[in-house]
């Protein structure tokens, strides 16, 4: 009788661990997207209703999960606003919305939205990995994505040479394909542990949104300063992508020359 009892404790259990880890990081991002609507609310006070600033906001987050469209697209046209973010939108997903919410988004808020999303995405694939297969149609699209993966990992192995740090580096360039899917299932491929997967794409979404974000944002207010001053910075910042591309091309290069050796 007690035997039984374990059993059944640990079958319901798992079955709410299982739903926790199904629809957690859905309701998770859920809870981020109402507080956006008290951050931008309704001008009627309306509980139904909609401002136009929020819906640019769930325009360019959506943008945001459509390829190509990533943080190098995503977070200078929020930044800087105009009708380039509503056309951006209308572009990506058909969605027209009112010219009057052009405006430009605060960092912050950018950065909540798409590490955020990130988060999401990852802990959604890395925790439902093994059912998301079985699921007719949804496994489908994920086996065209894992075979992507491997793809980016036979093309580029120094993902798997240099382990985590090699992961880290894939997730925080801009490379095509490199988003929190990608490198979700790259680590599902990989057997990372879930936890450590998870915080592998937080932080290498932190950093590179963080990057382009403030880089981008530096340069508008020294532009509104001074327009030579943000030539002046943009130029610098290029210069150390520059710098950084050619430095990463000599260490591949390296790499390879010692593994033909081993």
């Amino acid at each position: 009788m007690l035997e039984e009892l374990r059993e059944a404790h640990q079958k319901a259990w798992g079955i709410v661990m299982r739903l926790l880890m199904l629809f957690g990081p859905i309701a998770a991002y859920g809870l981020l997207l109402v507080f956006f609507w008290f951050v931008y609310p309704p001008q009627d006070g309306s509980l139904f209703s909609f401002s136009p600033q929020y819906l640019v906001l769930l325009g360019l987050l959506l943008v945001y999960m459509v390829p190509p469209f990533g943080k190098e697209t995503v977070i200078p046209v929020a930044l800087i606003g105009g009708e380039g973010l509503i056309n951006l939108i209308a572009t990506a997903t058909g969605i027209v919305l009112d010219p009057a919410a052009i405006t430009g988004f605060p960092l912050w808020v950018i950065v909540l939205g798409i590490v955020g999303m990130d988060i999401a995405v990852a802990a959604f694939v890395i925790l439902n990995f093994n059912l998301l297969l079985k699921i007719p149609g949804v496994g489908t699209g994920l086996r065209w994505i894992m075979r992507g993966a491997d793809n980016i990992i036979q093309s580029k192995p120094w993902i798997k040479s240099l382990s985590s740090t090699g992961l880290l580096i894939f997730m925080y360039i801009p490379f095509q394909g490199s988003g929190a899917l990608t490198t979700s299932v790259i680590t599902r491929l990989l057997n990372y542990h879930p936890v450590f997967a998870i915080c592998l794409v937080t932080f290498g979404s932190l950093l590179s949104t963080l990057t382009i974000g403030l880089g981008l944002s530096s340069i508008l207010k020294l532009w509104a300063v001074n327009p030579i001053f943000g030539i002046l910075l943009a130029a610098g910042l290029l210069g150390i992508i520059v710098l950084f591309v050619f430095s990463w091309s000599k260490i591949l290069a390296a790499l390879q020359k010692k593994k033909a050796h081993e």
